[in-house]
């Protein structure tokens, strides 16, 4: 019996071992199969995540490198140098020097300088600029202050009148943009500040409707004493007027503050003759600050004054708004639904988007070219209407 039960249990036994056996190295065979299976896919990943990542570089090289290719030279290479900014800015500077400073070229023994001004007197006596026609250092006068003047001398300016509507119909208020010594002292005060105040369009309306009013009474006085020279009645309304007979806008001028009431008051020479301004009369010293209130305010709204309170840019407007040469939009360049660059760079706040585009038929456009200039689409031309 116990033979018996050896002999079974060592068959038990070497039947388990040899089966156990064979399962282990059938499982590791099983294992390694899969394994080796298992590795080329992840190879493959490998690979697949380095190609990946060279693909990713080179489309980061690619975008670092197409500004680079996308960047155009300037069709003008002075305009980097020279834009249509800077040259109005030029050609406002010569016209201040020439219409208002040129005798201080004649103290220097400069005669060509001054020969070509008085030429040009000549040639265009009058502007449809602000001008005083009685300023000590003067050449050209504005059509304004001449009208003023030979009204309230009992002449018809027929000549001022004239030239003014020649030049207002055919180019419109461009001097005013680029002659104007006001809006010339306006432009440059606003120069270093870049953000500046754009009214609503609502109180922009009521505000331009100001200088409506001024001109309105200026012409009003002007015609009042024009015909009291025909009814006989001349001498005593001038008498009662006073300095309002012969310019009513002249006491309120900053051009004629500038160049004619400043430079005609005793001015000191010296440290030991400081003293001389206390002598000014306390009108010309309001009238002083009246003019540097323009021009500070100016620094946050352009042009403020010819805007609201000029009677003579109200009076030119009305003959340019239909001038033959004028700014228009191109259509198929022009966004006006998402931008609005040329009504934020504007000095006269004027809603262009809401003209036509063949023209832009505003009374207060001035051509300066600000919004061509500045238009990221090149979309403003300039249009013979």
């Amino acid at each position: 019996m116990r033979k018996n039960s050896l002999r079974e249990t060592q068959r038990n036994v070497f039947n388990v071992r040899p089966s156990s056996r064979f399962e282990q190295r059938r499982r590791r065979g099983l294992k390694d199969m899969a394994e080796e299976k298992d590795r080329p896919e992840e190879t493959d990943i490998i690979e697949e995540e380095e190609e990946q990542s060279e693909s990713s570089d080179s489309e980061e090289a690619m975008t670092e490198e197409e500004p680079k290719t996308k960047r155009k030279r300037p069709s003008n290479p002075l305009g980097f140098i020279f834009n249509l900014r800077q040259l109005r800015r030029v050609v406002q500077l010569l016209f201040l020097l020439g219409i208002n400073a040129y005798i201080f070229a004649a103290w220097y023994g400069n005669d060509a300088i001054t020969a070509f001004w008085t030429g040009f007197r000549d040639l265009l006596p009058t502007l449809p600029i602000i001008a005083p026609l009685d300023a000590p250092f003067g050449v050209i006068a504005g059509s304004f202050d001449v009208m003023q003047r030979e009204f309230t001398a009992g002449i018809f300016p027929f000549f001022t009148i004239g030239a003014m509507l020649i030049i207002l119909t055919i180019i419109g208020r461009t001097a005013c943009g680029w002659v104007c010594p006001v809006g010339t002292v306006q432009d440059f005060a606003s120069l270093p500040n870049r953000t500046k105040v754009r009214p609503s369009p609502s109180t922009e309306s009521e505000l331009r409707k100001l200088k409506t009013y001024i001109g309105i009474i200026i012409i009003f006085f002007s015609l009042w004493v024009a015909s009291s020279f025909a009814l006989g009645t001349a001498d005593p309304l001038i008498a009662a007027l006073g300095d309002f007979a012969r310019s009513a806008f002249d006491p309120f001028n900053p051009a004629y503050i500038l160049f004619v009431i400043i430079p005609q008051q005793n001015w000191p020479t010296g440290f030991e003759n400081l003293w001389f301004l206390t002598t000014w009369p306390l009108i010309v010293w309001a009238q002083i600050i009246f003019v540097a209130l323009i021009v500070v305010i100016s620094y946050w709204f352009p042009r403020w004054y010819c805007r609201w309170l000029c009677p003579a840019g109200w009076l030119y407007g009305i003959f340019s708004r239909d001038a033959l040469i004028g700014i228009g939009r191109n259509p198929a360049r022009c966004t006006p639904d998402v931008c609005n660059t040329c009504e934020v760079v504007c000095p006269m706040n004027i809603r262009i988007r809401k003209f036509p585009y063949q023209h832009m038929h505003s009374a207060d456009c001035i051509m300066c070219m600000d919004c061509k200039s500045h238009c990221p689409n090149d979309a403003i031309v300039i249009r013979f209407s």
